[in-house]
């Protein structure tokens, strides 16, 4: 004999109630704004961005070397 469990009935939010919870959560984390970057936080995604234009200047040269 099996028994057939009833599925667990979770809260029902209307679309509205969604809605204004995201607007109200939204409006909450603008007013917090950013927070300052430590200065080690600063160099690293600094160097970060140097490494990738290197890298780039690395790939788009031995591209033109090979097609020659």
């Amino acid at each position: 004999m099996h028994h057939v469990m009833a599925p667990e009935r979770s809260p029902s939010y209307s679309v509205d109630e969604i809605l204004q919870d995201h607007i109200r959560t939204r409006e909450h984390i603008e007013k917090l704004g950013r927070l300052p970057l430590s200065p080690l936080l600063k160099i690293t995604i600094w160097g970060l961005r140097l490494y990738v234009v290197f890298m780039i200047s690395v790939v788009v040269i031995n591209i033109i070397t090979e097609m020659h």
